[in-house]
């Protein structure tokens, strides 16, 4: 450092300069007051820690050379950044104390960027430089009026179906079950009523964030929930396709074939109350390795990775998730350094060793593929998780092969997809207690879920989810 301070100096007399000996490198970059840029994320765990270990890499390199320090931090889940960031966005302009990038979704990005509080990073990329990016990624970052892109992609996921095939081998063996039953939601359902009466009463399958199986499995049959013209909403919710997204979920789970006991699936499965579960492909370094039922102790088990299922006789569909980075709109030189950080960080070397350590998809179009990591991982000698691995290879067969679908952000979006997330999920979840109460009084299964799976039960839920959502997007 000292060294290249005299050297600017010197250089400094030499050339006539009269600005002094100032310690800058580079197109004005000052190595000895770099330009701080602070990351506010969500995340935690192996996400965390491979960020973290990038953001000092990044300092020690790129950043020591152009002047910029970037600090990183978490608020420790999604919900509680938002709300922070929310908390700021309420205050006054000159009150706030807003992190220079941030991790979001679009829905969240919508109303800073209204208020004109978000860079347009197609200021700071080049047309050449985007198209390196997978086109996908890059459009569900245009938000607003004129599509300026607001949330650059940093790292992507999908979902993914996980099965303890330890005890589906158990269950395949005796019952002759084939796992090509479980591509299809109805194949799936059919299956885990063979389960339930093979186990004795167990359930099979549970899965994460119900709203995208009601969203992208609307859209796989054809109907998008919501029809968004200049940032407003209409919803659409055909009853047929509704009604077939009760019957593959509601009807088996009150019949005690599918359910959700512990905060997320992969909990399900530690405890043995699953053996097939639909998560997020970034919760990969999560996934069951060993099962302890009740008191006992725990026994190991291989969990193998499957595309989540389709309906039968319709195009695959998969949903597109994972919150990309805003920048927040400053001076320039603070701009430039966000875009800096961010172009490193997504080029394909480091985006790559984040991925395979955190489970995310890389961002970049040559990076997504199992030939580009495994390149990476013998130059890097990387020690490589097999259920991570696994993962991101069964992720990027479906991001290479369905089609991708992201809800379109809108005034509204985010109160909507909790209304779907809640209504159906936790219906089912009442009703398949009062199963269990009427069963536990002596009535038969049959007799107990009788009174629920009528088309008048249906139709209070459906008018009822149509009524709820129109409050929403016109609130």
């Amino acid at each position: 450092m000292k060294k290249r301070i005299v050297y600017a100096c010197i250089l400094a007399l030499v050339t006539g300069m009269t600005a002094g000996c100032a310690g800058k490198t580079g197109k004005g970059a000052d190595t000895d007051n770099p330009t701080v840029i602070e990351i506010e994320t969500y995340y935690n765990g192996a996400a965390k820690i491979a960020l973290d270990e990038l953001v000092e890499e990044f300092n020690d390199t790129v950043g020591d050379e152009k002047g910029i320090f970037v600090k990183a931090g978490s608020s420790g889940d999604m919900s509680e950044l938002f709300q922070n960031l929310n908390n700021e966005l309420e205050k006054e302009k000159e009150d706030r104390d807003l992190p220079d990038i941030f991790s979001c979704y679009g829905s969240n990005a919508m109303e800073f960027e209204e208020e004109g509080l978000l860079a347009d990073l197609d200021d700071y990329f080049t047309k050449d430089e985007l198209d390196e990016y997978v086109d996908e990624y890059i459009e569900e970052g245009r938000i607003g009026k004129d599509k300026p892109l607001v949330v650059f992609p940093i790292a992507k996921s999908t979902e993914v179906m996980t099965i303890n095939k330890t005890d589906w081998d158990k269950f395949a063996l005796e019952t002759g079950a084939d796992l090509r039953q479980l591509s299809t939601w109805e194949g799936l359902a059919d299956t885990a009523a063979d389960f339930y009466e093979w186990s004795g009463g167990k359930a099979m399958f549970g899965r994460d964030a119900f709203a995208n199986y009601m969203l992208a499995g609307a859209y796989q049959l054809g109907e998008v929930m919501f029809g968004v013209k200049d940032g407003k909403a209409t919803v659409q919710m055909d009853r047929d396709v509704m009604k077939k997204l009760w019957d593959n979920y509601y009807v088996p789970y009150i019949k005690g074939h599918f359910t959700s006991n512990g905060r997320f699936r992969s909990d399900d499965m530690k405890t043995g109350d699953l053996i097939v579960a639909i998560g997020s492909s970034s919760g990969g370094s999560y996934y069951a390795q060993e099962v302890t039922v009740g008191d006992n102790d725990p026994y190991p088990i291989e969990t193998m990775v499957m595309p989540v299922p389709g309906f039968e006789g319709a195009d695959p569909v998969v949903t597109q998730q994972g919150a990309g980075m805003a920048v927040v709109k400053t001076e320039k030189e603070k701009e430039e350094a966000a875009a800096t950080f961010l172009k490193w960080f997504t080029d394909v070397d480091a985006n790559s060793r984040f991925s395979m350590a955190s489970s995310y998809l890389p961002v970049k179009k040559s990076a997504n593929d199992m030939e580009s990591l495994e390149k990476i991982v013998k130059e890097n000698d990387i020690e490589w998780n097999d259920i991570i691995r696994d993962t991101i290879e069964v992720a990027f067969e479906e991001c290479n092969t369905y089609d991708l679908y992201t809800m379109t952000p809108f005034k509204g979006s985010d109160s909507c997809r909790y209304i779907i997330e809640d209504s159906l999920q936790k219906k089912a979840a009442a009703d398949r207690k009062t199963v269990e109460e009427q069963m536990g009084a002596g009535k038969s299964q049959e007799e107990a879920v009788s009174g629920l799976v009528t088309e008048e039960n249906f139709e209070t839920w459906y008018n009822e989810l149509i009524t709820q959502l129109e409050e929403a997007v016109q609130s």
